[in-house]
């Protein structure tokens, strides 16, 4: 990854504390095509049973920073 926009946006980003409705930080993670800025609860394990469990997580904060670039294939 050479493009220097996805770490200028991540940084900012994390220029100042944020925090979710819930108290958590929210800290930078890498999924789904993007790099998120998310409630640290997110990435814990849930004990309760999947429906639920969703209905929770969509309680707390979570904001795309930027998309990111997909990888590009070299020829071997």
């Amino acid at each position: 990854m050479h493009d220097d926009s996805v770490l200028v946006a991540i940084e900012a980003a994390l220029a100042h504390p944020a925090f979710c409705g819930c108290g958590a930080n929210l800290t930078v993670r890498v999924h789904d095509g993007g790099a998120w800025l998310e409630c640290a609860t997110l990435g814990r394990p849930s004990r309760l049973p999947a429906p639920i469990a969703a209905i929770v997580r969509s309680l707390h904060d979570r904001r795309l920073v930027v998309e990111l670039p997909e990888p590009v294939a070299t020829a071997a």
